[in-house]
């Protein structure tokens, strides 16, 4: 975590508590373009569960086989998931995707979050931190694929809870 925050990235907060983060003038979620990171506290290895914590994404539940999420994971690695928030008409940037993030799988709701679901079956998911950096706006994509890219340089692998490598 030390490398992110050194990185410009804020925030580390559990996702239980992005909902009383919706604020703009004290240390809240941004409503701007960024690139945000899940982060488990520990690096053991995990506890996987068969039926985890996420909702439903157009209709379908988001659990994979326990041997595909330990094919998936990364040892060592304590960043689990690399996404980016665009500046949206609605204006919610961070806040919208962080949000979004939180419903899918924090509170098990039907969501609009594509992608990161194989977070919400480690058994300390509720453990899990989100952290996020504010760039400007059309620059996110930039600096999301350029992370994963890095995360590939070092851990041969992408991480745990992404699809691709951006």
């Amino acid at each position: 975590m030390a490398e992110l925050m050194g990185a410009g990235f804020d925030g580390f907060i559990p996702f239980s508590s992005i909902r009383q983060q919706y604020s703009q003038g004290d240390g809240g979620i941004p409503m701007s373009p960024g690139v945000y990171v899940v982060v488990r506290p520990s690096t053991d290895p995990p506890t996987f569960l068969a039926k985890g914590f996420g909702g439903t994404h157009k209709a379908k539940k988001a659990n994979v086989p326990v041997a595909e999420l330990a094919a998936k994971w990364v040892p060592g690695a304590s960043v689990l998931y690399i996404g980016k928030a665009s500046q949206r008409k609605s204006l919610d940037g961070l806040w919208g995707r962080i949000s979004e993030y939180e419903k899918a799988g924090h509170r098990g709701q039907t969501h609009s979050h594509s992608g990161g679901e194989r977070i919400w079956q480690l058994a300390d998911a509720q453990d899990l931190r989100v952290a996020w950096k504010v760039v400007p706006n059309k620059t996110e994509k930039r600096l999301e694929t350029a992370m994963i890219l890095a995360f590939m340089d070092r851990y041969g692998r992408i991480p745990f809870g992404n699809r691709k490598a951006s």
